[in-house]
């Protein structure tokens, strides 16, 4: 019984450095496919509204590219077809490691 409450506690306390001292828009990426063409445009909204409301000034600077990014896609797309992917890609690369920072700051912290 006591090995299982240990277990738990362990488990928390991975979940919370993967999830970046538990910002919302940390945990919702992690259900965000590695590449933007395999996400829906509402998880990346989801994700973006998250990270606009983060704690964080580094996620909550991410999240503001990628939703002034998501309301540019006709316009990216028109430049160069392929692009607004691009754009995405870039920004979802930028906020999990803005959140890889984070859940490492966390963790030193401890």
């Amino acid at each position: 019984m006591k090995a299982a409450g240990t277990l738990l506690v362990l488990v928390a306390l991975v979940l919370t450095a993967c999830t970046g001292s538990g910002e919302r828009a940390c945990g919702l990426l992690e259900d965000v496919p590695d590449r933007a063409g395999r996400a829906s445009v509402e998880q990346v909204r989801e994700v973006a509204e998250a990270a606009q409301e983060a704690e964080a000034a580094e996620i909550r600077t991410v999240g503001d590219e990628l939703a002034q990014n998501l309301t540019r896609r006709r316009v990216l797309e028109n430049l160069a077809p392929g692009s607004f992917l691009d754009v995405i890609q870039a920004n979802l690369e930028d906020l999990r490691q803005a959140c890889r920072s984070l859940g490492e700051a966390a963790t030193d912290a401890r």
